[in-house]
């Protein structure tokens, strides 16, 4: 990760630090848990490990295991773990004499929060809001690896297509599709969605030893990720000739995803996108069957803010970058669903994932 944007980010997360009084911003990863925001602000991706921001310094403490790539891949001052990862943080916020501190509580296992929260001359409070904020907003490094994702992802998706057969099953088409994804530099995004026949009406349904017959459409909902960042992508193909229903419903989607994406633009409420899409399904008989969000922020994560759906208020900003995914899920039959990236400027949006083309595919 490009040096020059970790240290934007950490200024910008200092400026905030400043309007609440914040002596120190700590960050901790503990085997894998919110390994996310430490990469984001340390450029370090690793099991374990800690990042302390002061006002005028950073500290980024690690282990034997890490020492070495941490100093690779941080601008930060690296420190040598000594005792444990939550002791070594006191015994830091301790040295510097400070007394307010910041760190994600909802990202922190309750047992740390407590020890952590419970050292002396120390004020501990929740500033996940802080990083969720700063993270919303993409720079041009971060919307590059979202882009390279979706090219990863596409390609991938394309090549999986061509060894497609009956009797193959949602588990080896899994496989097969993350295989394809990693050779050419990515990795496994999420836990795929793969979802055959009368499955498919199931938004979240996870890859089975289902076979997949002939007649069959398959929803795929999948993702590459690349230097941390994710693309998320759902897709729809059937092998051979699908109910006639199957095509007249993916045209409905596409024009409802599509009504969405150009009602997208800065300072619109994603609520308001939301029921835009709901609108074209409604007006088709449909809209019942659309039973979730219209779609959520992605970054390093998966779901970030804001979100797009009926429940949710989020004023879209520029530079967020949001998913379009309505969907149509109908019990014994079956379902599918159309979903993009996009990012937000100021008039409109521009689709990160526009390698793929959302067509409904045969094979």
């Amino acid at each position: 990760m490009n040096e020059e944007f970790i240290h934007k980010r950490i200024e910008k997360l200092r400026a905030e630090m400043a309007k609440t009084g914040t002596d120190v911003f700590a960050v901790l990863t503990d085997e894998g848990c919110n390994w996310e925001t430490l990469y984001y602000l340390s450029g370090f991706r690793g099991t374990s490990g800690a990042l302390l921001v002061y006002r005028d310094s950073a500290e980024l403490i690690l282990d034997s295991r890490y020492r070495q790539q941490g100093e690779e891949q941080s601008p930060h001052e690296v420190a040598a773990q000594r005792n444990s990862l939550t002791d070594d943080v006191i015994e830091s916020i301790s040295r510097h004499g400070v007394r307010n501190v910041l760190c994600e509580a909802s990202k922190t296992y309750h047992s740390i929060w407590e020890k952590l929260s419970s050292a002396k001359n120390t004020r501990w409070s929740d500033g996940t809001y802080m990083t969720s904020g700063l993270c919303r907003s993409k720079d041009e490094e971060e919307i590059k690896f979202i882009m390279k994702a979706g090219e990863i992802a596409a390609d991938a998706f394309l090549e999986t297509l061509n060894d497609v057969r009956p009797g193959m099953t949602e588990k080896e088409f899994e496989a097969l599709l993350n295989f394809n994804i990693n050779i050419r530099g990515g990795e496994a995004g999420f836990d795929m969605i793969v979802a055959s026949g009368t499955r498919s009406s199931m938004p979240h349904g996870r890859a089975t030893d289902k076979e997949m017959a002939c007649g069959e459409w398959v929803t795929v909902d999948f993702g590459a990720r690349y230097m941390g960042y994710l693309c998320d992508i759902t897709r729809n193909f059937s092998l051979g000739e699908p109910d006639p229903r199957v095509q007249e419903y993916h045209d409905i989607l596409a024009a409802s995803h599509q009504a969405a994406v150009n009602a997208l633009h800065a300072g619109v409420n994603g609520r308001d996108v939301h029921m835009t899409a709901c609108e074209v399904l409604e007006s088709r008989g449909l809209g019942k069957y659309f039973t979730h969000g219209l779609g959520h922020g992605l970054g390093i994560s998966v779901h970030e803010t804001p979100f797009l759906s009926s429940k949710c208020s989020y004023e879209l900003k520029t530079n967020d970058v949001v998913t379009i995914e309505p969907g149509i899920y109908i019990d014994g039959w079956g379902g599918l669903r159309l979903e993009d990236d996009y990012l937000i400027i100021e008039a409109s949006a521009t689709r990160l994932t526009g390698k793929l083309d959302q067509s409904f595919y045969r094979v």
